[in-house]
């Protein structure tokens, strides 16, 4: 019989606690988000909610029941207003356009 992750997939706390896992040993992010990946699948968790709670243990906050609901939302490249993109994007040469 084949072991599933599914149990892992359906239990938030038990997402956590592999990341967790992760920032214990000591690897960097991204090697962190493949493993967790090929681990428990794909489609468990989208890369920027890893990134969160991967840098929330990272720094010590340890709290796993954490209501994200209270933070603002994430900024995003599409949020950064025109007139900023049309600056930044003055800088840089052709190929970096």
């Amino acid at each position: 019989m084949e072991a599933s992750a599914d149990p892992i997939k359906e239990n938030h706390l038990y997402l956590k606690t592999c990341i967790l896992y992760e920032v214990l040993q000591k690897k960097p992010i991204f090697d962190s988000y493949r493993n967790f990946c090929s681990t428990v699948g794909q489609d468990a968790m989208e890369y920027p909610d890893f990134e969160y709670w991967y840098y929330r243990f990272y720094h010590g906050q340890m709290d796993f029941d954490y209501d994200r609901s209270a933070d603002p939302e994430p900024k995003t490249l599409v949020d950064i207003p025109v007139v900023s993109m049309k600056k930044i994007a003055e800088s840089l040469d052709a190929v970096e356009r």
